[in-house]
């Protein structure tokens, strides 16, 4: 946990890891009529489209591939015409209609695919800024557009080949993966305003992260949230042989804090490598602050950071089914999530639901033992919990206090994600 320091005289790299609306879709039979009472949106995502339901199972509206915007109360969609043009449609979530269009010269598309992301999906925490990436394999340019349509797109393009990371709540920085040998990779920072990659690197003079003299860096991508108020944005990386931590970007400051005491750097075995899809970030609050979580359901591991000071705080162990060294037959799209009243952490295991005190992270509960989800969301009124089976086919809704079932909603077409549309 260590200020990185640029020098300016090595090329900028930023270490920061480290619409229609549907049939109506039949639920199954309740075993509880609680759950139909709630006016719950939800949200399920799938490589083919996005689909809005109510807590019943209707579809209220299908909407297609799209990105979505905080809370899921816009999504954006690109659509390219015959002529090779792209169009960028601002959608109401909640009605499926487009409000508005942006037209863009070229072919663009989004930079991770469409759904419900759990790292970059090319927009700012706010939502102001959305990037789109060229289609052509043979250069790198970006357009950086303005949700709000107060500014024109910005294009830029970038000598040699790099990936979308992250981009400021300000608009004016860009962030680039460049991946080299095997799992080594830098983050470069692109100036929005000039255009052009920023001069010099950004590295830890004591050399205590995983990045070499030059920035670069070496692990794989797992996970990805940003952090109150849109400034900073927290990654999960794998190293190699070390195990997972986490890099910390400040991505208006364009500065970059490692995070490496999370509860297995160091002492990973072939047990944790194999069990790393299943750290999950996960951000709460309570009362005014704001508290982020970095957790293995599959382990039983738990580490509360301070998202403003940029360490870990505490660290937690809760009792879980015996992991073994076997790699899971599925990945979590949401392997967390907090209550909105942040006293309330759920965590997804390779099978059940884990029920954390957030006041001293302790166990509290294990719901629907024996079942496996890939996904978590909770209601805006705390009472309900969602979780989509890991097949995509169905979604239980639990009592959220209890873990009580209330039904299951069975699905006409498989999801692989889900999230709860803002009231």
């Amino acid at each position: 946990m260590r200020r990185l320091l640029v020098a300016a005289v090595l090329p900028a790299i930023l270490v920061v890891a480290c619409g229609s609306v549907a049939q109506d879709q039949p639920p199954t039979a309740l075993t509880s009529q609680a759950a139909a009472r709630t006016n719950d949106t939800l949200v399920l995502g799938a490589p083919e489209g996005t689909r809005v339901i109510d807590a019943n199972g209707k579809v209220v509206v299908d909407l297609g591939p799209v990105i979505g915007g905080p809370g899921w109360t816009v999504a954006f969609a690109s659509d390219v015409d015959s002529a090779g043009n792209s169009s960028l449609r601002v959608i109401d979530a909640r009605s499926g209609k487009t409000t508005r269009t942006v037209q863009l010269s070229g072919r663009w598309s989004p930079v991770a695919g469409y759904g419900i992301q759990s790292g970059p999906s090319g927009l700012s925490p706010s939502g102001r800024w959305l990037v789109l990436t060229d289609t052509r394999p043979d250069r790198t340019a970006f357009q950086i557009i303005d949700t709000s349509g107060a500014v024109q797109p910005k294009r830029i393009d970038i000598p040699g080949r790099y990936s979308f990371d992250a981009v400021s709540d300000n608009g004016e920085s860009l962030y680039l993966v460049e991946r080299l040998q095997g799992t080594q990779y830098r983050v470069r920072v692109a100036d929005v305003p000039s255009g052009s990659l920023v001069p010099g690197s950004v590295i830890d003079v004591k050399q205590a992260t995983t990045a070499d003299a030059n920035g670069v860096m070496n692990g794989s991508y797992t996970t990805a949230t940003a952090g109150p108020n849109g400034d900073w944005y927290f990654s999960v990386y794998q190293h190699p042989t070390k195990g997972p931590y986490i890099h910390a970007l400040n991505t208006s400051a364009r500065i970059a804090e490692c995070i490496l005491d999370l509860p297995t750097f160091g002492t990973v075995g072939a047990v944790e490598m194999a069990k790393q899809p299943f750290w999950s970030l996960a951000l709460g609050k309570q009362q005014l602050t704001s508290r982020l979580y970095a957790v293995n359901g599959a382990l039983g591991q738990l580490a509360l950071v301070d998202p403003y000071e940029i360490k870990v705080k505490q660290l937690a162990t809760f009792k879980v089914p015996a992991p073994s060294s076997k790699a899971p037959a599925f990945t979590p799209q949401t392997g967390a999530a907090v209550s909105p009243d942040g006293y309330r952490l759920y965590v997804l295991g390779e099978t059940g639901i884990f029920l954390i005190d957030t006041t001293d992270l302790s166990l509290r509960a294990t719901f629907a033992q024996g079942s496996a989800f890939r996904g978590l969301a909770v209601s805006p009124d705390n009472a309900t919990l969602y979780a989509l089976a890991a097949d995509g086919g169905s979604v239980a809704v639990l009592d959220a206090r209890t873990g009580r079932p209330a039904t299951t909603l069975r699905l006409a077409s498989a999801a692989d994600s889900i999230a709860i549309q803002k009231p």
